[in-house]
């Protein structure tokens, strides 16, 4: 047993030498393979661009995905709209969901009547509204 580990380990050492030198996954490749099925899986592939059901990740617009913005007095504090994350995973449940234009996917936004950052009164906090489908979002 020991000398079938020990020879696994000299053949995925040669492979890793061989693929650091090609630099190159090739297109047909298992690595090549198994990456576009992750980004499917996780809706980040082909189908997450036409607005096919999956997951998404957007990027916070106020803290530009760092969690964290300056205070008026120059302190560091979590951003108020991604609360400290930097991102926001929505789920597209229907080809007719899209990103809410008022809070840009985030589901938060600064209110425009009191100026606090509160739940997005258009798309309820989902970050998705959908298009079609006789949804009052639909008329506008």
């Amino acid at each position: 047993m020991f000398v079938l580990v020990i020879a696994g380990f000299f053949l995925q050492l040669n492979w890793m030498q061989r693929a650091k030198q090609n630099a190159e996954i090739p297109p047909d490749g298992f690595a090549a393979k198994l990456g576009q099925w992750m980004l499917n899986q996780k809706g980040a592939g082909e189908s997450a661009a036409t607005g096919a059901p999956g997951v998404e990740n957007i990027e916070c617009d106020r803290c530009f995905g760092t969690g964290g913005v300056l205070s008026p007095e120059g302190k560091r504090e979590a951003c108020p709209i991604c609360m400290g994350v930097g991102s926001r995973l929505i789920r597209r449940l229907d080809p007719a969901d899209y990103k809410c234009p008022a809070c840009g996917g985030m589901g938060r936004m600064v209110l425009p009547d009191s100026g606090v950052v509160g739940t997005c009164p258009r798309c309820e906090g989902r970050g998705l509204i959908r298009r079609g489908g006789g949804t009052a979002d639909a008329a506008e």
